[in-house]
């Protein structure tokens, strides 16, 4: 009987281990990013693609797009194009494709007519940034993980150039890069004794924050008791939206700001997504609950799924706790991650924005990518449709300036119209 016990504690045991360890793999896989380790992928070679195989993938991205795409009725308001009943059109125009890079130009001005920047077939010099920055970033069983398992494909790989001595030169130049240092993406200094002035290019990857961290932090103890800071985001078309949720705001927040942010997506395709994003069946009644204009609820009528989120920024240990005016400079040029910087600032009152409207598609998650399966291009679009708390559909309405400017950029800084208001304002 003892020995019988004996064993039975043993196999408890046992069983608790293997639990643990199953949780600690999920775990894993589903919240920790990969890092730096990627597959064994030798070289492929390109395969001939026909007439016949640039119509399949004209066919294949349509249908995708049909059943996935958010921004139709957006575009039939902004532009007048109703881009599904011209199908016969762009077949037309696909059946007279001699190549498969004439393909891809012949698809990127069809796409075009979708006036979504986010929404284009990939150029072949762009597919290894993508497909190494979703494999690095996101964890094995995450929807973004599955972005990057697409450039696998031996297809893709041979479009793409995506093979163990490309991926090694690539982090080697990445490494030379951040060796070097001397980042050219951010740029600081006084507009005036008492005014400060930040330049913001782009909105960097997590990895390339470091180098602009040498640049912004020396300068923001400089300029903590200043009566005025200027961030300028004049033409910044996007990247990372953790460079200002993570990085640059909470360096300078003297409180807590936040916003509510609604998605919605129309298809129940990618599922792994609708879960990993806490989405929701959409009803009536949800619709009815949001309080938002009429013209939104028409849009979202056609919509299957939903989720709301709170953005948040806090000030961090190292925040100067900046308690004079936040000035935005922006521009129609301001799209994406930037985008969401400038919805997030006007939305929570953390900086008044000058200059002219935005250029949308700033709110909601990273847009999707679908390998057309003949050619191996990859296919870049906008997958959801995000609204501020009010209502306002981003990519429609972008968003407003609180003080309309001249956002020209030319000549000298002092002179230009959004720097003069500024100092007006601060006379």
């Amino acid at each position: 009987m003892k020995n019988f016990k004996k064993h039975k504690n043993k196999v408890a045991i046992l069983v608790v281990i293997l639990i643990i360890l199953c949780v600690i793999i999920l775990f894993i896989d589903r919240y920790i990013p990969v890092g730096n380790s990627f597959p064994n992928l030798p070289r492929v070679e390109q395969t001939v693609t026909t007439t016949e195989d640039y119509l399949a993938d004209f066919d294949y991205a349509y249908e995708v797009l049909k059943e996935t795409y958010p921004y139709f009725e957006v575009n039939k308001i902004k532009s007048g194009v109703d881009w599904l009943a011209n199908r016969d059109k762009y077949r037309a125009e696909i059946a007279k494709s001699k190549s498969a890079s004439n393909f891809y130009r012949r698809m990127n001005l069809i796409l075009g007519d979708l006036h979504n920047g986010h929404t284009n077939i990939v150029q072949e010099q762009y597919g290894i940034d993508n497909y190494i920055i979703y494999k690095r970033n996101s964890p094995k069983a995450s929807w973004r993980a599955d972005i990057a398992r697409q450039y696998e494909n031996p297809k893709a790989r041979a479009r793409y150039m995506i093979n163990n001595d490309t991926i090694e030169k690539y982090l080697a130049l990445e490494n030379k890069k951040t060796a070097e240092g001397n980042s050219k993406n951010i740029s600081v200094g006084d507009i005036k004794e008492d005014i400060a002035y930040i330049k913001v290019s782009v909105m960097g990857q997590d990895y390339e924050v470091d180098e602009d961290k040498k640049i912004v932090l020396p300068y923001l103890e400089k300029i903590k008791d200043y009566k005025a800071l200027v961030i300028d985001i004049r033409g910044n078309g996007g990247g990372n939206t953790n460079y200002y949720e993570k990085f640059l705001y909470p360096y300078i927040a003297s409180k807590p700001y936040s916003v509510k942010e609604y998605d919605f997506i129309k298809s129940d395709r990618n599922k792994k997504l609708i879960k990993q994003m806490y989405m929701k069946k959409l009803s009536e009644d949800d619709i009815k609950s949001f309080g938002f204009p009429e013209r939104t609820n028409e849009i979202i009528r056609d919509f299957n799924f939903y989720t709301w989120y709170g953005q948040e920024v806090k000030p961090n240990n190292d925040s100067i706790r900046f308690k004079g005016k936040i000035y935005l400079l922006v521009n129609r040029g301001v799209y994406s991650a930037a985008e969401a910087m400038a919805s997030f600032s006007k939305e929570s009152g953390f900086a008044t924005l000058i200059g002219e409207r935005t250029g949308g598609d700033g709110i909601g998650f990273d847009p999707m990518q679908v390998l057309l399966p003949n050619t191996g291009y990859v296919m870049k679009y906008s997958y959801d449709l995000g609204t501020t708390e009010s209502g306002s559909v981003n990519e429609l309405e972008q968003t407003t300036p609180d003080i309309v400017c001249n956002p020209d950029t030319s000549g000298e800084l002092i002179d230009q119209p959004c720097i003069q208001e500024v100092l007006r304002l601060e006379e």
